[in-house]
């Protein structure tokens, strides 16, 4: 009985072993960059910058009814830890 157990035991932890890879690698990759250049595909946008020296992402938007939009979805998706680090200056140079 003793073989069975371990060898049920072996089993056991090589399928979670091989579930935590695979939803490892599963797992899309974060950066901040990544974020902003998602920005283009869902509004229309006219530059984003990350600053090097100040901790600030600026975003211009050619609409400036698309400001909150663009707030709200940063908010949601960049990491606490990049909301805690940059101050975001959202704003329309045309409207």
């Amino acid at each position: 009985m003793g073989g069975k157990r371990k060898f049920g035991a072996i089993i056991l932890a090589s399928v979670i072993v091989i579930s935590g890879v695979f939803l490892y690698l599963q797992k899309e990759p974060y950066s901040t960059e990544l974020v902003l250049n998602s920005l283009w595909e869902n509004y229309e946008v006219q530059s984003t910058q990350i600053g090097v020296t100040d901790p600030v992402i600026t975003i211009d938007v050619y609409d400036k009814n698309d400001i909150s939009e663009v707030e709200k979805f940063l908010k949601a998706n960049l990491s606490k830890d990049d909301l805690k680090k940059y101050e975001i200056e959202v704003f329309s140079r045309w409207s």
